[in-house]
């Protein structure tokens, strides 16, 4: 939920979840012990998606 929030947040500011998510994620961390841990086990987080209203 604290990741969720965080990039919410983070694309209601205007910053870039593709060049910036894993920042994002690493700035919630201060918030969730527990996001912390799975960020230490997960090394990387990767923005890998395409774009799902392409009209």
């Amino acid at each position: 939920r604290i990741a969720l929030e965080a990039c919410v947040q983070a694309r209601n500011e205007g910053r870039d979840l593709a060049t910036e998510g894993n920042q994002i994620i690493r700035e919630a961390t201060k918030w969730s012990p527990e996001l912390a841990a799975a960020c230490e086990v997960w090394k990387e987080i990767k923005f890998e998606f395409e774009a799902m209203d392409t009209i």
